[in-house]
């Protein structure tokens, strides 16, 4: 787990406050990425699994940002407003902040310029840690560190091992679903229903394809 260290905590003291105006400038002309988690929160809001989302409603299908519309808005923006609001990814929560986080657990925020069309407006009445808990960010603030987290030890296995054999299915390992499908289907352990069981399994899963990269996940 990322692990924030004690003055760390003045990242999120800073002052900052931001009122959305719902000028939906802000869905426009971006890259939004994904991780496995924010996913499985969209499907689940359609209806429909991970596999079919990553297909349908990612960039290329690749599964790592949304797709979007011939004119630049993301493909989830209605004449409303957007149409997944409930479960938007987590850069969407931030904006306009920007959150980074290293290796060493070490979190700071930038500013995003907003479209010069943007109607919002700043003030410095609560912090960044306010604002992150106004847009209920801390379930995809956990769930982006998981990730990554795994992607950095996954890195370092594969500069220690290079790269390593694996089974067919070891593609599809960042498709929560379909992971989690197989792994339940291999160890006859019943399927989780909710969302953050889900995705504590399915990093478990991942864990294993690092300790063992045939798939065969303990």
């Amino acid at each position: 787990m990322v692990q924030r260290d004690a003055g760390n905590a003045d990242a999120r003291a800073e002052p900052f406050g931001f009122t959305c105006s719902r000028c939906l400038h802000c869905c426009r002309d971006k890259r939004i990425q994904v991780n496995p988690y924010e996913i499985a929160r969209l499907s689940r809001s359609l209806g429909i699994g991970t596999t079919e989302f990553r297909a349908r409603h990612t960039e290329a299908g690749n599964g790592t940002s949304l797709a979007f519309k011939a004119d630049g808005a993301c493909e989830f923006l209605g004449p409303e407003g957007c149409s997944v609001h409930a479960d938007r990814p987590l850069v969407c929560r931030l904006y306009p902040l920007g959150r980074h986080i290293r290796a060493d657990g070490v979190e700071s925020f930038s500013h995003v310029t907003p479209h010069r069309l943007s109607r919002g407006s700043f003030d410095a009445r609560g912090t960044i840690g306010s604002y992150l808990e106004a847009q209920g960010a801390a379930p995809f603030i956990r769930a982006a560190d998981a990730y990554f987290e795994w992607l950095c030890r996954a890195g370092e296995y594969l500069d220690d091992n290079g790269a390593a054999a694996q089974d067919e299915d070891a593609a599809d390992i960042l498709d929560m679903d379909a992971a989690i499908s197989a792994y339940c289907t291999r160890t006859r352990e019943p399927e989780p229903r909710d969302v953050e069981d889900r995705r504590l399994l399915h990093l478990r899963i991942l864990d294993g394809y690092i300790n063992n990269p045939t798939g065969e996940t303990p």
